[in-house]
Protein backbone atom coordinates (compact mmCIF):
# COMPACT_ATOMS: atom_id res chain seq x y z
CA UNK A 1 0.00 0.00 0.00
CA UNK A 2 2.80 2.41 0.91
CA UNK A 3 4.64 1.67 -2.35
CA UNK A 4 1.45 2.09 -4.35
CA UNK A 5 0.74 5.40 -2.59
CA UNK A 6 4.24 6.67 -3.37
CA UNK A 7 3.78 5.71 -7.00
CA UNK A 8 0.48 7.59 -7.12
CA UNK A 9 2.11 10.76 -5.76
CA UNK A 10 4.99 10.51 -8.23
CA UNK A 11 2.59 9.92 -11.10
CA UNK A 12 0.57 12.97 -10.03
CA UNK A 13 3.70 15.10 -9.90
CA UNK A 14 4.81 13.90 -13.33
CA UNK A 15 1.38 14.68 -14.72
CA UNK A 16 1.59 18.21 -13.30
CA UNK A 17 5.01 18.73 -14.85
CA UNK A 18 3.73 17.41 -18.18
CA UNK A 19 0.72 19.73 -18.10
CA UNK A 20 2.84 22.76 -17.22
CA UNK A 21 5.25 21.98 -20.06
CA UNK A 22 2.37 21.45 -22.47
CA UNK A 23 0.83 24.81 -21.53
CA UNK A 24 4.21 26.55 -21.89
CA UNK A 25 4.91 25.00 -25.29
CA UNK A 26 1.38 25.70 -26.45
CA UNK A 27 1.71 29.38 -25.54
CA UNK A 28 5.17 29.55 -27.15
CA UNK A 29 3.97 28.18 -30.50
CA UNK A 30 0.79 30.25 -30.31
CA UNK A 31 2.91 33.39 -29.85
CA UNK A 32 5.15 32.45 -32.79
CA UNK A 33 2.17 31.89 -35.06
CA UNK A 34 0.54 35.10 -33.88
CA UNK A 35 3.75 37.04 -34.53
CA UNK A 36 4.07 35.52 -38.00
CA UNK A 37 0.53 36.54 -38.89
CA UNK A 38 1.01 40.08 -37.58
CA UNK A 39 4.20 40.64 -39.56
CA UNK A 40 2.64 39.12 -42.69
CA UNK A 41 -0.22 41.61 -42.42
CA UNK A 42 2.16 44.54 -41.95
CA UNK A 43 4.26 43.46 -44.97
CA UNK A 44 1.15 43.19 -47.16
CA UNK A 45 0.05 46.64 -46.04
CA UNK A 46 3.41 48.20 -46.92
CA UNK A 47 3.64 46.36 -50.25
CA UNK A 48 0.14 47.43 -51.26
CA UNK A 49 0.94 51.09 -50.59
CA UNK A 50 4.42 51.15 -52.17
CA UNK A 51 4.07 53.45 -55.22
CA UNK A 52 5.29 52.41 -58.68
CA UNK A 53 5.48 54.28 -61.95
CA UNK A 54 4.07 53.02 -65.27
CA UNK A 55 7.06 50.73 -65.81
CA UNK A 56 6.70 49.14 -62.37
CA UNK A 57 9.75 50.90 -60.89
CA UNK A 58 9.62 52.35 -57.37
CA UNK A 59 8.39 55.93 -57.25
CA UNK A 60 9.19 58.00 -54.17
CA UNK A 61 6.10 59.66 -52.72
CA UNK A 62 5.39 61.33 -49.39
CA UNK A 63 2.30 61.76 -47.26
CA UNK A 64 1.28 65.18 -45.91
CA UNK A 65 3.24 64.60 -42.69
CA UNK A 66 6.47 64.00 -44.66
CA UNK A 67 6.50 60.21 -44.16
CA UNK A 68 7.00 57.92 -47.16
CA UNK A 69 3.49 56.90 -48.25
CA UNK A 70 4.08 53.16 -47.83
CA UNK A 71 4.93 53.67 -44.15
CA UNK A 72 2.53 56.44 -43.19
CA UNK A 73 -0.39 54.25 -42.12
CA UNK A 74 1.87 52.13 -39.90
CA UNK A 75 3.27 55.31 -38.37
CA UNK A 76 -0.26 56.50 -37.59
CA UNK A 77 -0.94 53.20 -35.83
CA UNK A 78 2.24 53.38 -33.74
CA UNK A 79 4.40 56.50 -33.50
CA UNK A 80 7.27 54.34 -32.18
CA UNK A 81 7.60 52.98 -35.72
CA UNK A 82 10.88 54.27 -37.19
CA UNK A 83 11.57 52.27 -40.34
CA UNK A 84 11.76 48.92 -42.11
CA UNK A 85 14.63 46.44 -42.40
CA UNK A 86 15.00 43.70 -45.01
CA UNK A 87 17.93 41.41 -45.84
CA UNK A 88 17.74 39.22 -48.94
CA UNK A 89 18.52 35.54 -48.33
CA UNK A 90 17.22 35.70 -44.75
CA UNK A 91 13.76 35.94 -43.10
CA UNK A 92 14.66 39.47 -41.93
CA UNK A 93 11.81 41.63 -43.25
CA UNK A 94 10.35 43.62 -40.37
CA UNK A 95 9.24 47.00 -39.12
CA UNK A 96 11.64 48.66 -36.68
CA UNK A 97 10.53 50.58 -33.60
CA UNK A 98 12.10 52.71 -30.86
CA UNK A 99 10.98 53.20 -27.26
CA UNK A 100 12.22 55.22 -24.28
CA UNK A 101 14.26 52.24 -23.07
CA UNK A 102 15.68 48.98 -24.41
CA UNK A 103 13.28 46.74 -22.51
CA UNK A 104 9.82 47.73 -23.72
CA UNK A 105 9.82 45.92 -27.09
CA UNK A 106 11.82 42.88 -25.99
CA UNK A 107 8.57 40.98 -25.55
CA UNK A 108 5.99 43.14 -27.29
CA UNK A 109 4.71 43.26 -30.83
CA UNK A 110 4.11 46.19 -33.18
CA UNK A 111 0.84 46.95 -31.40
CA UNK A 112 2.56 46.89 -27.98
CA UNK A 113 0.87 43.65 -26.96
CA UNK A 114 2.79 40.96 -25.07
CA UNK A 115 4.59 38.60 -27.42
CA UNK A 116 7.65 36.42 -26.76
CA UNK A 117 9.45 37.12 -30.05
CA UNK A 118 9.31 40.88 -29.66
CA UNK A 119 10.17 43.15 -32.62
CA UNK A 120 13.42 44.71 -33.89
CA UNK A 121 14.05 47.96 -31.99
CA UNK A 122 16.55 50.81 -32.07
CA UNK A 123 18.75 51.52 -29.06
CA UNK A 124 17.00 54.31 -27.16
CA UNK A 125 20.27 56.27 -26.96
CA UNK A 126 20.57 56.57 -30.74
CA UNK A 127 19.74 60.06 -32.00
CA UNK A 128 18.72 61.31 -35.43
CA UNK A 129 21.98 63.24 -35.80
CA UNK A 130 24.16 60.36 -34.56
CA UNK A 131 26.15 58.37 -37.11
CA UNK A 132 25.40 54.87 -35.76
CA UNK A 133 21.97 53.25 -35.56
CA UNK A 134 21.98 50.10 -33.42
CA UNK A 135 19.06 47.70 -33.89
CA UNK A 136 18.45 44.74 -31.56
CA UNK A 137 16.26 41.67 -32.07
CA UNK A 138 15.95 38.15 -30.68
CA UNK A 139 17.55 35.09 -32.26
CA UNK A 140 14.43 32.92 -32.37
CA UNK A 141 14.66 29.13 -32.65
CA UNK A 142 12.18 29.10 -35.54
CA UNK A 143 14.54 31.27 -37.59
CA UNK A 144 12.58 34.50 -37.18
CA UNK A 145 13.71 37.95 -36.00
CA UNK A 146 17.51 38.26 -36.32
CA UNK A 147 18.25 34.51 -36.35
CA UNK A 148 19.18 34.90 -40.02
CA UNK A 149 22.22 37.00 -39.07
CA UNK A 150 24.00 33.77 -38.11
CA UNK A 151 24.36 33.09 -41.85
CA UNK A 152 26.99 35.83 -41.97
CA UNK A 153 29.46 33.62 -40.15
CA UNK A 154 29.69 31.72 -43.45
CA UNK A 155 32.16 33.34 -45.87
CA UNK A 156 30.22 32.44 -49.03
CA UNK A 157 26.97 33.87 -47.68
CA UNK A 158 28.74 37.02 -46.50
CA UNK A 159 30.29 37.51 -49.94
CA UNK A 160 27.00 37.08 -51.80
CA UNK A 161 24.70 39.00 -49.42
CA UNK A 162 26.50 42.19 -48.46
CA UNK A 163 23.53 44.57 -48.61
CA UNK A 164 21.05 45.47 -45.87
CA UNK A 165 17.95 47.39 -46.94
CA UNK A 166 16.97 49.78 -44.18
CA UNK A 167 14.42 52.54 -44.78
CA UNK A 168 13.66 55.28 -42.30
CA UNK A 169 10.27 57.00 -42.34
CA UNK A 170 11.56 59.62 -44.75
CA UNK A 171 14.31 57.94 -46.76
CA UNK A 172 15.04 54.64 -48.47
CA UNK A 173 18.48 53.26 -47.69
CA UNK A 174 20.95 50.49 -48.44
CA UNK A 175 23.95 49.55 -46.31
CA UNK A 176 27.05 47.50 -47.18
CA UNK A 177 28.23 45.03 -44.53
CA UNK A 178 31.90 45.30 -43.63
CA UNK A 179 32.14 43.60 -40.23
CA UNK A 180 30.72 40.48 -38.57
CA UNK A 181 31.90 39.69 -35.06
CA UNK A 182 30.99 38.06 -31.77
CA UNK A 183 31.53 39.29 -28.24
CA UNK A 184 30.41 38.01 -24.84
CA UNK A 185 28.66 40.46 -22.52
CA UNK A 186 30.34 40.59 -19.13
CA UNK A 187 33.50 38.79 -20.23
CA UNK A 188 37.00 40.10 -19.63
CA UNK A 189 37.51 40.81 -23.33
CA UNK A 190 34.03 42.10 -24.06
CA UNK A 191 33.73 44.84 -26.68
CA UNK A 192 30.95 47.14 -25.51
CA UNK A 193 29.67 48.02 -28.96
CA UNK A 194 26.40 49.22 -27.44
CA UNK A 195 28.29 52.12 -25.86
CA UNK A 196 28.65 53.55 -29.38
CA UNK A 197 24.93 54.10 -29.88
CA UNK A 198 25.25 57.83 -30.34
CA UNK A 199 28.49 58.58 -32.21
CA UNK A 200 28.76 62.28 -33.02
CA UNK A 201 32.51 63.01 -33.10
CA UNK A 202 35.35 61.79 -35.29
CA UNK A 203 37.46 60.25 -32.52
CA UNK A 204 34.66 57.97 -31.30
CA UNK A 205 33.73 57.14 -34.88
CA UNK A 206 37.23 56.06 -35.85
CA UNK A 207 37.62 54.16 -32.59
CA UNK A 208 34.46 52.17 -33.34
CA UNK A 209 35.45 51.44 -36.94
CA UNK A 210 38.92 50.29 -35.91
CA UNK A 211 37.56 47.92 -33.27
CA UNK A 212 34.78 46.32 -35.31
CA UNK A 213 37.12 45.75 -38.26
CA UNK A 214 39.76 44.19 -36.00
CA UNK A 215 37.19 41.83 -34.47
CA UNK A 216 35.52 40.87 -37.75
CA UNK A 217 35.54 37.21 -38.75
CA UNK A 218 34.99 38.29 -42.37
CA UNK A 219 37.38 40.42 -44.40
CA UNK A 220 36.17 43.53 -46.23
CA UNK A 221 37.85 46.31 -48.21
CA UNK A 222 35.36 48.81 -46.82
CA UNK A 223 36.66 51.26 -44.20
CA UNK A 224 34.06 53.94 -43.46
CA UNK A 225 35.20 57.52 -42.96
CA UNK A 226 33.78 60.01 -40.49
CA UNK A 227 30.43 61.34 -41.70
CA UNK A 228 29.25 58.09 -43.32
CA UNK A 229 26.24 56.62 -41.56
CA UNK A 230 26.54 53.20 -39.91
CA UNK A 231 24.01 50.47 -39.15
CA UNK A 232 24.75 47.95 -36.38
CA UNK A 233 22.56 44.85 -35.96
CA UNK A 234 22.78 42.85 -32.75
CA UNK A 235 21.33 39.51 -31.65
CA UNK A 236 22.11 36.66 -29.27
CA UNK A 237 24.53 33.92 -30.28
CA UNK A 238 24.21 30.59 -28.53
CA UNK A 239 27.77 29.24 -28.51
CA UNK A 240 28.34 30.57 -25.01
CA UNK A 241 26.17 32.29 -22.42
CA UNK A 242 25.59 36.02 -23.07
CA UNK A 243 27.36 35.88 -26.44
CA UNK A 244 26.26 38.40 -29.07
CA UNK A 245 26.52 38.30 -32.85
CA UNK A 246 26.94 41.75 -34.38
CA UNK A 247 26.79 42.85 -38.02
CA UNK A 248 27.98 46.36 -38.97
CA UNK A 249 27.32 48.14 -42.30
CA UNK A 250 27.98 51.46 -44.03
CA UNK A 251 25.33 53.42 -45.90
CA UNK A 252 25.57 53.33 -49.70
CA UNK A 253 24.90 56.24 -52.01
CA UNK A 254 21.85 55.30 -54.08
Amino acid sequence: MIVKKKLTVIQALLLCVFLICAVYLGKYFYDLNSARQTFDELRKEVTAKTPEDASGAYEEQYAEDGVLVQYDELYQKNNDFKGWIKIDGTPVDYPVVKAKDNDFYLNRDFYKKKQSSGIPFIDYECSDDGLNTIIYAHNMKDGSMFAGLSKYTDKDFFTSHTVINYDTLTERGQYEIFSVFKTTVGSKNEFKYYDYANITNEERYNEYISKVKALSMQKSDITPVFGERLLTLSTCAYNTQNERLVVVARKKNI
